[in-house]
C-alpha cells in the first residue's frame, strides 16, 4: 500500500513541476523544489486584511493584548505538557499521550472534517497575524500557501525591516495572533459540537486489519446495525456480542451496505475467540457534522499549543521567547538561552513522537 502512495505523491509533484515551467508561473510568484517545497505568493488578498484591521479597531486592539497574556501563560503550559507527556513516553509508555504529526493520507485518512478544518486552520492563523501586523502599522509584502512534501501550510509575509523597527511588545502582538485565532476557533466549535445530541446509531468500520476475515469482505466506512440480529447501536453492545463467539462462527451483519456472511478466525490477543478484524469506531447520528465539528475543535487546540512550543526562530512560541529574552539579557546571553531552550524544547518534541513507536 505505501508503494502506492509514495508513486501518487510523485506523480503528483511531477505534474506540478511540469505546470510550474511549462507556464513560467515562476514570474506569479510561484517557487518550487520538486517533491521537496513549494510557495505560491500573491498581493491579491491584501487589501482584504487592511480592510478587516481597518474595522473594529478597538476590538482588534483588545484582541491582539489579549493575545499576549494567552501566549504568556500558553508557551509554558505548553512546554510543561509536552514535557510531562515525555516523561511519560520514557517511563510509562502506556499512559503517554500518542503525538501523531498530521499527514493527510498518510498519517491520518482524509475526510471532508480533516479537509475543512486544516483550511480554517491557516485562514483563521494567517490573517489573524496579518490583521495584527497592519493595526500595529507593519506591511505585508504577500500572503499565500505552501507544500512542504505532503504537508499543506499558508503564510502572511510582512515587512520585515519595519517589524525591526517596532517595539518588543509590536512583534510580540503579532506573533501571538495566530495561536489566539486557533484557540478562539476551538472554543466556538466546540460549544457548537456540545449544542448537538450525540446519539449512537451503529459501529462504524474505520478501516480493516490486513490478513482477517474483514479485509475483502467488509468495505471501510460501512455502519454496522445488527450482529445476528442482535442491535449493536454502541460500542460496548457490538463489544460485547463480539465477545460471544468463537473462531470459525459465522456471524451475520446488517450494514449501511447490505447484509455480510463472515466467518470468524482466532482473535491474536485473545486465543480462543472469534475476531472479524476491524477498528470499529462508535458512529452517532448527524456523523457528517459532529465529525467537522470535532476535527475543527481538536486540531485547532492542537495547532495553537504546538505553535506555542519555544522553538526559536521557526514557531511562534520560539519567536515570542526571543523577543523576551531579547527585552531582559544582553545579546550573547539571550542567543545561548534561547539555543538551550530551543534544544530542550526539540528533544521533548522528539520524544513525544517516539510514543508510537515506544508504546
Amino acid at each position: 500500500m505505501i508503494e502506492y502512495i509514495l508513486f501518487g505523491i510523485a506523480a503528483f509533484w511531477l505534474v506540478l513541476a511540469f505546470a510550474v515551467r511549462k507556464y513560467n508561473l515562476e514570474e506569479r510568484g510561484v517557487t518550487i523544489i520538486p517533491l521537496i517545497f513549494l510557495m505560491v505568493r500573491t498581493k491579491r488578498f491584501l487589501h482584504l486584511i487592511d480592510w478587516l484591521s481597518e474595522k473594529g479597531k478597538v476590538f482588534w486592539n483588545a484582541y491582539s493584548t489579549l493575545g499576549v497574556f494567552v501566549s504568556a501563560v500558553g508557551i509554558p503550559a505548553a512546554l510543561a505538557f509536552f514535557a510531562w507527556n515525555a516523561y511519560k513516553v520514557l517511563l510509562a509508555p502506556r499512559e503517554a499521550t500518542p503525538v501523531v504529526p498530521v499527514i493527510p493520507g498518510v498519517t491520518i485518512k482524509l475526510s471532508w472534517g480533516l479537509i475543512i478544518s486544516i483550511v480554517i486552520i491557516f485562514f483563521a492563523h494567517e490573517f489573524s497575524h496579518g490583521i495584527v501586523a497592519r493595526r500595529e502599522g507593519i506591511n505585508l509584502k504577500s500572503m499565500g500557501v505552501l507544500l512542504f512534501v505532503i504537508v499543506p501550510g499558508a503564510f502572511v509575509e510582512p515587512d520585515e525591516e519595519e517589524m525591526k523597527k517596532k517595539s518588543p511588545l509590536s512583534r510580540i502582538k503579532v506573533y501571538s495572533a495566530g495561536s489566539l485565532a486557533n484557540f478562539v476557533v476551538a472554543a466556538i466549535f466546540l460549544l457548537l459540537l456540545l449544542q448537538i445530541p450525540q446519539t449512537p446509531d451503529g459501529i462504524l468500520i474505520y478501516d480493516t486489519i490486513p490478513g482477517t476475515p474483514a479485509e475483502t469482505a467488509l468495505p471501510e466506512g460501512t455502519i454496522i446495525y445488527t450482529v445476528d440480529r442482535i442491535d449493536v447501536s454502541t460500542y460496548e453492545e457490538f463489544s460485547a456480542q463480539m465477545d460471544t463467539y468463537h473462531p470459525q462462527d459465522t456471524i451475520t451483519l446488517e450494514t449501511s451496505k447490505g447484509i455480510f456472511h463472515i466467518t470468524l478466525t482466532e482473535h491474536p490477543d485473545n486465543p480462543g475467540h472469534g475476531f472479524i478484524g476491524i477498528r470499529p469506531v462508535q458512529h452517532l447520528e448527524h456523523f457528517f457534522i459532529l465529525d467537522i465539528l470535532s476535527w475543527i475543535s481538536m486540531l485547532n487546540l492542537s495547532i495553537a499549543l504546538f505553535n506555542l512550543f519555544p522553538i526559536s526562530r521557526v514557531l511562534d512560541g520560539g519567536k515570542i521567547t526571543d523577543e523576551v529574552l531579547t527585552h531582559f539579557f544582553s545579546e550573547p546571553t539571550s542567543r545561548k538561552l534561547s539555543t538551550l531552550i530551543g534544544t530542550l524544547a526539540m528533544a521533548i518534541l522528539i520524544i513525544n513522537l517516539l510514543s508510537n513507536v515506544i508504546v
